[in-house]
């Protein structure tokens, strides 16, 4: 498995605290982009679910979401609000071909190391049907740390980005960013990326 164990331990720790800080943002205008995007009906892979809102706001809209996480207590907590089954699984075991119509994965990536960012990408294509969409978002920067938390990231560039997924055959499709403040309570930049399968 290839999810990051002290990454885990602190979202299973920090469980109550997360739900608290998901509770207060405001509607999610990349998922409502995200969700354009796509056919109604459409299966979305919800990759690194968390609590499962992002499920949620899928389901009341008429897709079929399939979430995954590898935090035992984020798959509690969002099998509670769903009332249907997450797969407790990590990103490296996604091992479905030409299945989803869209991969929704809003700051889960950047979990990933740098060096094993370009395979996961392989996989999420092939997952996916042609022209599927793949929503994506990461933090600005540079190198790889762990934040005061313990948490794992690998930071990113766009122009870093943007070359990574022109390897593994996807079209920008559009472009966000922004700044949040997160559970460690530090402001940090961020990029989203709408993306599509080409061949």
């Amino acid at each position: 498995m290839i999810a990051d164990q002290k990454t885990l331990d602190v979202y299973d720790k920090y469980i109550s605290d997360y739900q608290k800080l998901i509770s207060k943002e405001l509607k999610d205008a990349n998922l409502d982009i995200f969700m354009k995007m796509i056919e109604r009906d459409g299966k979305v892979l919800d990759l690194g679910c968390g609590t499962g809102t992002a499920s949620r706001e899928l389901l009341k809209n008429g897709f079929a979401p399939f979430p995954i996480d590898a935090s035992l207590e984020m798959i509690k907590v969002a099998e509670a609000l769903l009332e249907i089954k997450p797969r407790q699984i990590s990103f490296d075991e996604i091992d479905e071909h030409d299945f989803y119509d869209a991969i929704w994965a809003n700051f889960s990536l950047l979990h990933i190391k740098k060096n094993k960012f370009s395979d996961i990408l392989k996989q999420l294509f092939l997952a996916l049907k042609e022209e599927g969409i793949l929503f994506f978002s990461l933090k600005r920067g540079v190198g790889e740390r762990r934040d005061k938390l313990g948490r794992f990231y690998s930071y990113y560039e766009k122009s870093e980005v943007e070359k990574i997924l022109e390897n593994a055959n996807f079209q920008t499709k559009n472009y966000s960013e922004g700044v949040s403040i997160g559970l460690a309570g530090d402001k940090e930049s961020w990029m989203g990326f709408f993306c599509e399968k080409i061949k």
